[in-house]
């Protein structure tokens, strides 16, 4: 009895000691929740890349066939401002750009004159008005399709016997305003809270304008297209 008496006395003093050195520890904080960044809001930015133009010029009267194609790429670079809605894993937003171009769509037969077609062509601007649905592969990655309205400034060119023969009788011109329609998606990644980038693909269709000659005596249709691949850097308020 002797014995067991000093062995719980023994046991007791050590827990004493021990609850005592634990209420003397510092407590731990508990870690801070940090809410995901969420895609919902307003943002805007600045977009670089590259565009492809294509025309197609043809005769007005088609028994008269047509006059050919030309191809040319250059620079695009502008901004744009947009705002998204966040459900869930889905963002579904608005965006609208503003665009300057350079390059231009060429065929000169300069070489040969009288004896070769010559087209030229540009897209020296564009805007475009769009929506845009997405998917998020991760809190911070979307993937999205965007289309809707272009709104594009060109101006096209046209001779079958070249530029350089019988100025100007033969030459069709025409600089006009066009709208049409843009397709396309991308990818975009947020870098924090706020920064974000995105590369994108876009498809453009300005449709057809007609350019007559000075005399009037014929016409051209043209048909204004292009590719743009660009990167964007949006800042989300």
């Amino acid at each position: 009895m002797k014995y067991k008496g000093f062995l719980l006395a023994t046991v007791g003093g050590v827990a004493s000691i021990s609850g005592a050195q634990a209420a003397d520890l510092p407590m731990k904080a508990a870690p801070m929740y940090v809410p995901a960044a969420t895609w919902t809001g307003f943002y805007a930015g600045l977009h670089l890349g590259g565009n492809w133009q294509h025309v197609k010029a043809d005769y007005a009267d088609p028994t008269e066939g047509a006059i050919g194609k030309a191809y040319g790429g250059g620079v695009i670079g502008g901004a744009q401002v947009g705002y998204n809605w966040q459900t869930g894993n889905t963002v579904w937003g608005l965006e609208a750009t503003i665009s300057g171009l350079s390059g231009k769509s060429l065929v000169d037969a300069v070489e040969n004159p009288g004896k070769g077609h010559s087209i030229e062509s540009k897209i020296e601007w564009l805007a475009t008005f769009r929506g845009r649905a997405g998917w998020l592969m991760n809190p911070d990655t979307l993937l999205y399709v965007t289309g809707g309205l272009a709104v594009g400034g060109v101006k096209n060119s046209a001779d079958p016997d070249g530029f350089l023969t019988n100025p100007p009788a033969g030459t069709k011109s025409v600089s006009k305003t066009k709208t049409g329609w843009v397709f396309g998606g991308g990818m975009e990644h947020k870098l924090n809270r706020n920064w974000s980038v995105a590369l994108e693909g876009l498809y453009v269709d300005l449709g057809k304008t007609t350019g007559t000659s000075p005399d009037g005596s014929n016409s051209t249709i043209f048909k204004n297209t292009a590719v743009i691949g660009q990167l964007k850097v949006n800042y989300k308020f």
